[in-house]
């Protein structure tokens, strides 16, 4: 039983994140370097530092063109406020230790960190939360600093307004990644304990959540229900659920014992290298369509280097060809 409490102890221990313990304002200045009096008139004046906007969503590497695509609201922040936010980042949320179930946006983790955990799996299944950074109010930030960083009301309630837009996340901000991190860590709990009880490999990549194992699909309504409570939602059209007929991908990745891209995706490089090689793209997309191949040449090189060295190689040798050798 001793032993048990122990156990039990020491993982509370692990998934605990290291608290800031800003009890003043004091405290806060001292360790932004900022005095106390600016951070108020900044937060005061928030809302009209940042510049809105619309853009396409950033293309992935391997996705499917579509007819109208969805544009992304980017709430984009400006000196002073964005000057504080980087500060705010770097001396306050950057070398937090996440749990290693968590892994976008985290420094020194990356994608394959996320993919390590579902690898050969029988099951796999992916989640999407919906509008995730609109979604997070500043209730659920104002949490993280409060009751998760256990930093002072006053101090809470200021950063608080330094890193929300219009009460919510902000897309573009440079806290608001590892922010969202912690706001799913002090709301999946319930997630976190069914996971261990099924025995079902969790994890995170922002908005993210992969489950693995042969009862990955039972937590399905466990996870729905735990965001629900606390004013998420899944994306039904994103949740995927892949048994072992299928190939399991996470983030674009095979979830095999040797990470790859599908081979659909390698195809489509394969053919795009050859288009070029032909001559059959028009010169005013050719510098486009150059960066395009390139960036999805990275992302295999990011996944699988000995994979992406071939194309490295193929695609090299045209951009050294004469102008007049693609005609």
């Amino acid at each position: 039983m001793a032993q048990t409490r122990q156990t039990s102890a020491a993982q509370k221990k692990q998934n605990a994140l290291e608290p800031l313990n800003l009890r003043s304002m004091r405290d806060l200045e001292r360790r932004l370097a900022i005095p106390r009096e600016k951070l108020r008139v900044i937060a005061d004046e928030s809302d009209s530092h940042y510049y809105p906007y619309s853009q396409p969503k950033p293309e992935r590497p391997f996705a499917r063109k579509k007819s109208k695509p969805k544009n992304r609201e980017i709430d984009r922040p400006r000196d002073p406020l964005l000057e504080v936010q980087k500060r705010i980042y770097r001396t306050l949320l950057r070398n937090i230790e996440m749990p290693e179930y968590i892994c976008g946006g985290v420094k020194g983790r990356s994608v394959l960190d996320n993919v390590a955990h579902h690898q050969s799996a029988s099951q796999l299944v992916t989640l999407d939360i919906k509008s995730w950074f609109p979604s997070i109010t500043a209730r659920h930030v104002y949490f993280v600093w409060r009751r998760v960083l256990k930093c002072s009301h006053e101090v809470a309630k200021l950063l608080t307004a330094l890193t929300t837009f219009n009460g919510h996340l902000p897309q573009g901000a440079p806290t608001s990644t590892m922010l969202s991190n912690m706001v799913l860590y002090s709301i999946d709990g319930p997630i976190r304990k069914a996971a261990s009880a099924l025995g079902v490999n969790y994890s995170s990549w922002v908005d993210d959540l992969p489950l693995s194992g042969s009862q990955a699909r039972q937590l399905i309504p466990i996870v729905i229900a735990t965001l629900k409570r606390r004013g998420f939602k899944i994306s039904r059209s994103k949740l995927k659920v892949m048994g072992s007929g299928k190939q399991r991908i996470v983030n674009g990745v095979i979830a095999g014992e040797k990470p790859s891209i599908p081979k659909e995706n390698r195809d489509r490089i394969r053919a795009a290298l050859h288009r070029f090689r032909i001559g059959d793209i028009r010169d005013e997309d050719r510098d486009r369509y150059i960066a395009t191949q390139k960036g999805r040449i990275m992302y295999l090189a990011s996944v699988n280097p000995a994979q992406a060295r071939i194309f490295q190689a193929e695609l090299a040798r045209l951009l050294e060809r004469p102008a007049a050798d693609h005609l």
